[in-house]
């Protein structure tokens, strides 16, 4: 009977405000993790194809000196089509130090096309609850660092009050996350929150106090704050830190790892959470990580392909199995129609890519640019097959390489000028590819962008908040997207031509001075593909030389085209 009375007043509530146009859905929660009552406030920001995004607000369960940081603001994702039948899991997410919130927003869209209602909160002291003065209000004194630490839980069991009492919310599927600082809080609110069923925890780690003296930039102000304490004061800080430590939670997070409900994934080469506080945290929790090899705290993004997948099969396991996305009639939104094609496209390339093809099989690309820039007009043919086990074969004519083929199937081979063929068959060592010799700074940009493509196809809305998107059909049945950038660094606009079946055929595209265009000749992932298709040309006679010349010399070539790309 109390379900059937949420489900009405929740009814009531929307269609209250369907009529009399209110832009502000209040709702009450009479069941809390503290028996204080509350309302909190939804305020719709963008409708999407799959989902609605909302600006959320409630008081904070906890009253500070500073009026503006006693409501805790966020933005909560609420899948479209979801029944009122208390079924669906939920997630909580905190943020990163820095803010922005990119990363949260990401995660969130991530788990709300995938049926997964989110909120992300900001923590206090921070945007607006810091009432413009920035979160350096948390460490003008020990008293209100801790207080502010202590709030932060507070204001998540809020979170998970606000999420039970949602009707299409199972209350026993809440679960929380957050990357790095926001990893570090998720794991703390597990320890004071028992609704929570499970935790998702990327670059996390325990032993605050040893974090905090870690030597980093973004440290240094908690080692700062720490030194100009006096003893008292700092014994006293040190004690809360102890108490709300993620190695102190460890009877709760034991509870989830044991049903295998905790999730690490972890930097081996992070420079901000020291891996041995990664490992602290895991031997308290009795969690096993899931360690990225030769990325650090920032250069993980080059992992956020296999990061995003693992968030969304993490969250989704108890998802309803009759589950099915719903979204808007494309023909009445026309940006949603060029989303959908840009996440598809961004999809594939990043699989183009870095994908990894069936054995067998191979991905095939053939593309013609031309490009004008400071007065000078450039044109590229280029053929890209990519095979298994590292296989693959490129050739065309590309400005300032001329015309070149080269490849690796048993032997790496270059071809060039004068019917010359080089394959470096002496001194082979199996295994071996020429990106153990492109220079690692270089060999990051590529990781990092194929990330950035993964995510943002897995999550295209996020593209909104950065670009405008408008679709219009062509004449020709064809569907054209342009992107306008406004970014002042980097501004302009692409136009991409998609076909009936969502394949993109041709662009143009202007930015920051440059002017070119793009025609797709052939587009295929994982078409059955012969050996031979990755042997050198035939008709040359082959000169045998060391594998690692070979290997050498091909990645001189990439090095040098990544070293004409910034970002």
């Amino acid at each position: 009977m109390r379900g059937a009375v949420k489900i009405v007043a929740v009814f009531l509530v929307a269609w209250s405000w369907v009529l009399y146009g209110a832009d502000v859905i209040k709702t009450a929660v009479g069941e809390t993790f503290n028996q204080s009552p509350f309302e909190y406030e939804l305020r719709e920001l963008e409708r999407r194809q799959t989902h609605t995004v909302y600006a959320i607000s409630y008081p904070s369960p906890v009253v500070s000196d500073l009026e503006s940081n006693n409501t805790v603001h966020g933005e909560f994702f609420l899948p479209h089509g979801l029944p009122p039948t208390k079924s669906h899991p939920a997630v909580v997410i905190n943020h990163i130090l820095a803010g922005g919130f990119d990363l949260e927003r990401m995660m969130c869209t991530t788990l709300a096309n995938n049926g997964v209602v989110a909120m992300f909160i900001t923590m206090p002291y921070y945007e607006r609850r810091g009432d413009n003065r920035g979160r350096k209000l948390i460490m003008e004194s020990s008293d209100r660092f801790i207080k502010s630490l202590e709030q932060g839980i507070q204001d998540n069991r809020r979170a998970v009050d606000v999420l039970a009492s949602r009707p299409e919310v199972a209350a026993e599927k809440i679960g929380i996350g957050g990357g790095s600082l926001g990893a570090i809080v998720s794991a703390s609110v597990c320890g004071f929150e028992p609704r929570l069923e499970r935790a998702f925890l990327l670059m996390g780690g325990g032993n605050l106090e040893q974090i905090f003296r870690h030597e980093s930039r973004e440290t240094a102000p908690f080692r700062k704050f720490l030194d100009s304490l006096d003893d008292a004061s700092r014994k006293t800080t040190l004690d809360a830190l102890t108490r709300l430590d993620p190695v102190s939670q460890g009877e709760a997070l034991h509870r989830l790892s044991r049903f295998g409900r905790l999730r690490m994934i972890c930097a081996s080469e992070d420079h901000v959470i020291p891996p041995e506080c990664s490992r602290a945290l895991a031997e308290a929790a009795g969690c096993t990580i899931t360690w990225l090899p030769g990325v650090n705290h920032y250069t993980v993004a080059s992992q956020s392909a296999f990061i995003f997948a693992e968030l969304v099969d993490f969250f989704t396991v108890r998802r309803p199995s009759e589950w099915k996305p719903v979204g808007a009639n494309d023909g009445d939104k026309p940006e949603a129609v060029g989303l959908r094609l840009l996440g598809g496209f961004l999809r594939e390339l990043s699989l183009m890519l870095a994908g990894t093809p069936t054995p067998g099989c191979g991905h095939h690309l053939g593309v013609s640019l031309a490009v004008d820039y400071k007065g000078g007009s450039h044109k590229a043919d280029i053929q890209l097959k990519r095979g298994a086990r590292g296989w693959y074969a490129l050739s065309g004519n590309v400005p300032k390489l001329g015309q070149a083929a080269f490849g690796q199937a048993k032997h790496p081979w270059m071809a060039g000028a004068k019917e010359s063929l080089y394959v470096g068959s002496q001194n082979a060592v199996d295994e071996r590819r020429f990106d153990a010799f492109i220079a690692p700074e270089q060999l990051l940009k590529y990781q990092m962008a194929t990330g950035a493509l993964a995510s943002v196809a897995m999550a295209p809305e996020i593209l909104t908040g950065y670009t405008r998107v408008a679709t219009t059909p062509t004449t020709e049945g064809m569907t054209r997207v342009a992107i306008d950038i406004p970014h002042p660094d980097f501004f302009g606009r692409i136009n991409l031509v998609f076909d009936a079946k969502g394949a993109l055929k041709s662009g143009f595209f202007s930015l920051s001075g440059v002017q070119g265009t793009l025609t797709i000749s052939e587009w295929r992932l994982d078409a059955e593909t012969p050996e031979t298709d990755f042997a050198p040309p035939a008709g040359r006679t082959a000169r045998e030389v060391n594998q690692e010349d070979v290997l050498r010399m091909i990645a001189a070539i990439f090095n040098r085209l990544l070293e004409s790309v910034n970002f």
